[in-house]
């Protein structure tokens, strides 16, 4: 606990302030933040605990991604289904329907952002399936007949390497993308929750929206 001690020598009062080293001085910003926040709707508090923004900006950007390597993969021929090069783009359009929802955490937007991660869900299950399904497909025969064989077979050997390398990426992605599609579709199923009832849902003094409390077990 700080303290002051006071002097008084030759007209002139001197006012010392002890403070422990342990105890921790709270800045002027720090309180602000915090005023600021615990002033935020439920809804909002809720929703901004899943952290929608960084989250929409790597679905944004791993949707990009994923829609390159699947562009690339399917010209080179080692794609067999042409419809996974618009995978990534429902990612792009989630990602973008998240960060409006952090800019503007309106009721209509999380219920958007719950329903196009619930919707992606779907999608990266299936792409994390698919390029498992891609990655287990082994090359056939040599193509290599006549002429220089072993710097054919070297570099028929090295390019499927590297698309098996891209596919194992997109796979990676794509299960990147499968956590946080659900992340997002859980804190923003809880927002809608805590707006429906403005109240925490359990009943109970331990909230999420309280910072720094657990939930005591129940016997």
């Amino acid at each position: 606990m700080a303290s002051s001690m006071t002097t008084e020598a030759n007209g002139v009062r001197v006012v010392t302030h002890v403070i422990p080293l342990e105890e921790k001085m709270e800045s002027p910003e720090a309180s602000l933040v915090k005023q600021e926040k615990s002033n935020l709707p439920p809804k909002t508090r809720m929703f901004l605990k899943g952290k929608p923004l960084s989250l929409g900006l790597v679905q944004v950007f791993t949707g990009l991604v994923i829609m390159t390597l699947c562009t690339v993969s399917l010209l080179a021929g080692m794609l067999h289904a042409d419809f996974v090069v618009f995978l990534g783009l429902p990612f792009v359009i989630s990602g973008f329907v998240t960060i409006a929802a952090h800019k503007k955490s309106s009721l209509a937007l999380i219920k958007a952002t719950l329903a196009m991660n619930v919707i992606c869900v779907l999608l990266a299950a299936a792409g994390t399936g698919y390029f498992s399904w891609e990655l287990s497909i082994r090359p056939g025969e040599d193509p290599c007949n006549g002429g220089d064989y072993w710097s054919c077979s070297h570099m028929f050997r090295r390019f499927n390497e590297l698309m098996d390398g891209v596919k194992g990426l997109l796979l990676v992605l794509s299960f990147l993308q499968l956590c946080m599609c659900i992340s997002l579709s859980i804190f923003s199923g809880r927002a809608i929750v805590q707006d429906e009832t403005d109240a925490d849902p359990y009943g109970s003094n331990c909230s999420l929206l309280k910072v720094g409390l657990d939930c005591p077990s129940n016997p």
